[in-house]
């Protein structure tokens, strides 16, 4: 009886990767027939026999779903501009998230570090490094908070705009973003500074805004993404760094001076035999520079998908100086939105049977006292559903679903099952 069992369970599993999907092919797993007119049940009580429900009772059936934001932002004497865009159209940025009940935001923001003497002493404001900046109203007022929440998100433009520090005031000159971000997370928990702001079960974003790149060659690219993946507790799906940077294709109006075609950061650019260094263009100099630690980070920061290389730039990556930063702005909120409303259930009762070529379960949402009447909203199968990963024996709901959003309320399973014991 066990060896049927597995036979059949081996043919359920090869007959859903039989058919693949552009949806799942990131799950490594394949979609199942999606019925054309599925089964309606009014109430579970009157199914069929051998129908189960993984019921809204258990934690990992609630749906509360927290994602913890931190801008790293530079405040060098250059990017005045790009903050001002940035606060400017924060509402496009932040709208899709903060007009979603379910999302149970944090939002804060650290400055770049420069760990050179002259900035140790010369430094004006009163952050160390890591620190999260207090929020502030539109007047510049502080509170005493260091993060923006839903009751504060009226504060989320006034607190990101930290503003600028002139060289000769002190300010950064040889940003750093790794170092600051790695501390962020170290002043985190035990009534440290940060403390608060990261949540283990939340979706982690960070986005670096900067015309520069990372300048300590002290921490690697892949330390530093080790250090991110370790954070959340190697949980892949649970991060995503995202970049409003400069391109190495822009005018060098626009970078920061460490990435411009310069004899003194770049002399392998220039003939530096004679009084004036010359400009020899060689293939590298042609191209330009641009922030070649920051890009890499956020290509291995969010590996785990089919993108390629150049596919994760472009879509986790933004022009600073883009025509369209609204609207490129908009677009990365609407994709952190997506990420943090993805959820996944891990099926504890029994592995789904297929009848008819149709995969039998059935994924409700609402309240618990309607979901114990089964009833709730039922979530479709398939793009903008849910799709199982036979992996896993799980049921993956994707971040896009339509919810009729409900205070309090639950996922349901319901699904006839193979019994593993």
């Amino acid at each position: 009886m066990r060896t049927s069992f597995k036979i059949t369970t081996l043919v359920f599993a090869t007959s859903l990767f039989a058919a693949c999907s552009p949806e799942t092919a990131s799950m490594h797993a394949q979609q199942p027939v999606v019925q054309a007119t599925p089964p309606v049940y009014e109430n579970i009580a009157e199914q069929k026999a051998g129908w189960i429900t993984e019921d809204g009772g258990q934690s990992q059936l609630d749906f509360n779903p927290q994602v913890d934001i931190l801008f790293v932002t530079d405040n060098s004497d250059s990017m005045k501009s790009a903050q001002s865009n940035l606060v400017r159209n924060i509402d496009k940025f932040s709208d899709g998230i903060v007009k979603n009940k379910m999302i149970d935001y944090h939002v804060g923001v650290v400055s770049t570090w420069d760990s050179s003497e002259r900035f140790a002493t010369t430094k004006k404001d009163k952050y160390g490094i890591g620190e999260l900046r207090f929020i502030k109203d539109s007047k510049g007022q502080p509170y005493n908070k260091r993060f923006v929440t839903r009751t504060e998100k009226d504060l989320m433009a006034s607190t990101l705009d930290i503003g600028v520090a002139a060289f000769a005031d002190g300010g950064p000159e040889n940003e750093e973003f790794f170092s600051p971000l790695i501390a962020a997370m170290d002043k985190s928990g035990n009534g440290q500074t940060n403390d608060g702001f990261f949540r283990p079960d939340a979706q982690l974003v960070v986005i670096f805004l900067t015309d520069a790149d990372d300048s300590n060659s002290n921490i690697s690219v892949e330390e530093m993404d080790r250090k991110l993946l370790n954070f959340k507790g190697g949980r892949r799906d649970k991060l995503s760094v995202y970049g409003v940077l400069t391109k190495a294709s822009d005018d060098d109006q626009y970078k920061d001076w460490a990435l411009r075609v310069h004899p003194k950061y770049h002399p392998e650019c220039f003939d530096m035999t004679k009084k004036t260094p010359t400009r020899n263009n060689n293939s590298k100099c042609k191209a330009g520079f641009g922030p070649e630690r920051l890009e890499q980070l956020i290509v291995n920061a969010n590996q785990g998908s089919d993108l390629t290389a150049k596919e994760i730039k472009e879509k986790y990556i933004m022009s600073i100086i883009s025509r369209n930063f609204g609207n490129d702005l908009a677009n990365i909120g609407a994709d952190i939105k997506v990420r943090t409303l993805a959820k996944e259930i891990f099926l504890t009762r029994g592995v789904p049977v297929v009848e008819n070529g149709v995969i039998q379960v059935r994924v409700r949402y609402g309240t618990p006292d309607e979901l114990a009447a089964g009833k709730g909203q039922i979530i479709p199968q398939g793009k903008g559903g849910w799709l199982y990963n036979p992996e896993q024996n799980s049921i993956r709901l994707s971040g896009d679903v339509n919810y009729q959003y409900k205070d309090g309320a639950r996922f349901a399973v319901d699904l006839k099952a193979a019994i593993l014991n």
